[in-house]
């Protein structure tokens, strides 16, 4: 069960009214998501907590739990980018190595958002 300990370097408004999109670093993992401002709000220079798992009881520990699929993994020069669609709001983590599980297309995953 990958557990990543971030901190918001931006956020930017998306077109879609209350959507907006945060980007984090975790260490040298980036990982860029979308939210909804009704169900969490985020702020520039917070510290979140993102755990990605295939357990539901894990993920409903946290603030905010979705259910998605692994939409794609994909390698882009030497950044191995895995793709996570949660009802179409996307989760996207970028890589230096390798990913394992849970990240093969397909799999269900749970991915829990906590603010520390």
């Amino acid at each position: 069960m990958p557990k990543y300990e971030c901190r918001v370097n931006d956020i930017e408004q998306l077109r879609l009214p209350q959507l907006y999109r945060v980007k984090t670093s975790c260490g040298d993992v980036e990982i860029v998501f979308e939210m909804h401002e009704k169900i969490m709000t985020i702020n520039k220079g917070e510290e979140l907590s993102i755990v990605i798992t295939s357990s539901k009881e894990e993920c409903m520990k946290n603030d905010f739990c979705g259910k998605g699929h692994v939409v794609s993994v994909t390698k882009l020069e030497d950044v191995y980018r895995v793709v996570i669609s949660i009802a179409g709001i996307l989760v996207v983590l970028f890589l230096k190595q390798r990913p394992r599980q849970p990240y093969s297309v397909m799999n269900e995953v749970y991915v829990g958002i906590s603010k520390k």
